[in-house]
């Protein structure tokens, strides 16, 4: 990271939200967004495998995953803020190869990553419905989520993602309410919470840390933030409470899908070993809490990886459309036509994203992609992290934005551990031992 850095454009002065009521309902934005892009399928299997092996009691874990992803979260937002730029635009000024990384990295992303969602959704309705077909659901479901991203402006995605966010929130509070309600041993499950260390949890205690929140999601957050017109200083506390509103609400779920798990599965000898094993829950839930919470349980599963379809579509598009506009040198006064929601390229991606997922689906999905995708993304946090680390400290970077202590400690614990995760799904990639 050596390039020198060109001096910060100057985000455009616009007139502070004024109005509490108008404030208060600004910070029902990004973050929800975020929040509901963020949390996906992957999120609860490792919380309910988590659950189902030591009860409550990695919570502490979930709390790391949140609070670094929120400071890297808060940072991708100020940085946009501070430098009136897009995210990989700010990023070519660390390091001039970093767009092309990026560019490199979510085209791997987007290959597999509809094909994976939409089939792990169609699961949960084929579970409900046994007679529909999983692989052409998938299709469907694949192209009514890009439709969504497609035909709609950022006030509605948005609109459509705090739906989604609301919904399956609620579905998950009922059914951890309903399962203390009905636990047989509440003092002994509430005892779980009790923090520790249990032997051999280090893989699952990494898996929460890194699985809490998104990847490309939080590197997204920063567009989700132009479209909503946040650039003057004086908006940056509420940028802040939206951030902080996205992950209170993200810790929230996966408290409850961890209660759920650990009233259900904790010392039944039953267990979470992936997409398969979480539809296969339902069962057993609704023997212990009834008909309706099974059904509950499913539509939450559904409108889980669907929000996490569509945001992530939308995410990996502004990401290819900015990495590719930063490329071509494309000048400041023309980026919003080149990368926003509504650009050529932006909707050029999303067909590409499209097109993979109804080919991956029917075709498959080869392990060698699959372990290049999941290498790939892991690599994504540990740039990001050490990119914002030097971007932010810049002695260019005017005071309000530029990092502080707690900001400049919780991104280099970002940096350290994240790559190390990274390391870790690397050599399993690879299969070094």
């Amino acid at each position: 990271m050596t390039a020198t850095p060109p001096p910060p454009v100057k985000p455009p002065v616009t007139a502070p939200v004024t109005g509490a009521r108008r404030g208060r309902l600004a910070l029902l934005g990004p973050g929800l967004v975020l929040a509901a892009a963020s949390v996906g399928a992957g999120d609860m299997v490792t919380s309910l495998a988590g659950a189902a092996e030591y009860g409550m009691a990695l919570m502490w874990a979930i709390v790391i995953g949140v609070v670094l992803k929120f400071a890297l979260t808060e940072a991708v937002g100020r940085l946009s803020m501070a430098t009136g730029q897009t995210v990989i635009a700010s990023l070519r000024s660390a390091a001039r190869w970093l767009p092309a990384a990026f560019l490199a990295f979510v085209l791997v992303i987007g290959l597999l990553y509809g094909a994976a969602l939409s089939s792990v959704a169609s699961l949960a309705l084929s579970t409900l419905f046994p007679a529909l077909p999983l692989r052409p659901l998938a299709v469907v479901l694949a192209l009514v989520s890009a439709a969504i991203v497609y035909v709609g402006r950022y006030a509605l995605f948005e609109r459509v993602m705090s739906v989604f966010m609301l919904v399956k929130f609620l579905g998950m509070v009922v059914l951890a309410v309903a399962t203390l309600a009905t636990a047989d041993d509440l003092p002994g499950l509430l005892t779980t919470l009790r923090p520790r260390l249990p032997e051999g949890s280090v893989v699952t205690v990494l898996s929460l840390v890194g699985g809490v929140g998104g990847t490309a999601g939080i590197a997204s957050y920063s567009y989700w933030v132009r479209e909503k017109g946040w650039h003057h200083r004086a908006q940056l506390p509420l940028m802040r409470a939206d951030s902080a509103l996205s992950y209170a609400v993200t810790f929230l779920f996966v408290l409850c899908t961890t209660v759920v798990g650990a009233g259900l599965l904790y010392g039944s000898g039953r267990t979470i070993t992936g997409s398969d094993g979480l539809a296969a829950l339902a069962d057993p839930l609704g023997a212990d809490l009834g008909s309706v919470a099974r059904v509950l349980f499913l539509v939450t599963f559904f409108l889980v990886t669907l929000s996490a379809l569509v945001g992530g579509f939308n995410a990996l598009c502004h990401l290819l459309s900015d990495a590719l506009c930063t490329l071509r040198r494309v000048p400041d006064a023309a980026v919003e036509r080149h990368t926003g929601q509504g650009s050529r390229p932006f909707r050029a991606f999303l067909l590409y994203c499209t097109v993979a997922s109804v080919a991956v689906t029917f075709v498959g999905r080869p392990v060698p992609l699959l372990l290049t995708y999941a290498a790939v993304g892991s690599l994504i946090l540990p740039l990001l992290s050490g990119a914002l680390l030097v971007l932010l400290n810049r002695r260019g970077v005017e005071a309000p934005y530029r990092n502080g202590t707690a900001a400049n400690v919780l991104l280099s614990g970002s940096f350290l551990l994240f790559g190390v995760l990274a390391v870790v799904q690397l050599k399993d990639s690879l299969g070094v031992s």
